[in-house]
């Protein structure tokens, strides 16, 4: 019953570098653990009732350039269910069960969710309060450290779309707060040519951007405009690309 009710209640994100402020306050927000060893997780209930919370813990993918996700038992967070009163703070630990070796950085997603109460959800006393769910990512580290490379970039037309493709070939995840297109180094992408999503690339993995053209196209050539997180906006340099379709 308490895994149906896990999957019914809201959904929040939280992919920032800093305490979490709301209902919950959360610590760190993404969560990183050592190739042979283990990592907390400091919750604080900041209601003024106690709440209930059940963690899951998944095995992160991505697959053609999508999210997948698995449960694993392989690596988990304990406790996996606890109480909390008004106030008060739950350590939260995470890791293999057995270390393991591994040559690229392996990647999980933590959900922590409140249990809703009896009648919660109903509402009471004519209010309505919605039980939240958090997703926090958690990275462990490679065996033999990580070994950064620069993202392979393509680029390609599809009719009246410019697709943009990001290959991560290094042992870690880049995060990409910023991706666009511009027609000279030293111009500003327009907001129908920017995405300002954060954006995770897994080792290994690859994502792509579309960008539909304004009616009558645009004249090449394009640039490619990226923001790495916390970093400043940088053109991706021309070897860095490799052009595709007509």
């Amino acid at each position: 019953m308490l895994q149906k009710w896990t999957w019914a209640v809201g959904w929040v994100l939280w992919c920032g570098t800093a305490p979490t402020q709301a209902a919950l306050t959360i610590s760190p927000v993404v969560v990183r653990v050592a190739s042979d060893g283990r990592a907390i997780v400091t919750v604080r209930n900041e209601r003024a009732r106690g709440v209930m919370y059940q963690i899951t813990v998944l095995q992160w993918f991505q697959v053609d350039g999508q999210d997948r996700y698995e449960a694993t038992a392989d690596f988990m967070a304990s406790p996996p269910l606890f109480s909390l009163a008004a106030g008060a703070s739950q350590i939260v630990r995470v890791g293999f069960r057995r270390p393991v070796r591994t040559h690229v950085e392996q990647a999980y997603r933590l959900l922590l969710a409140e249990v809703p109460r009896a009648g919660e959800l109903a509402g009471e006393l004519g209010q309505v309060e919605f039980a939240m769910q958090y997703d926090l990512p958690v990275f462990v580290a490679p065996t033999l450290g990580a070994d950064p490379r620069p993202l392979l970039w393509q680029m390609r037309q599809e009719a009246d779309t410019v697709v943009l493709r990001a290959d991560n070939p290094s042992s870690a995840h880049v995060v990409l707060s910023q991706v666009g297109l511009v027609q000279a180094p030293d111009q500003r992408p327009a907001p129908e040519l920017t995405s300002q999503r954060r954006s995770t690339v897994l080792a290994g993995a690859w994502r792509e951007w579309r960008f539909p053209l304004p009616q009558g196209g645009l004249p090449r050539p394009w640039r490619m405009v990226v923001q790495r997180d916390g970093q400043a906006v940088e053109v991706v340099p021309e070897a860095d690309v490799r052009a595709h379709g007509p």
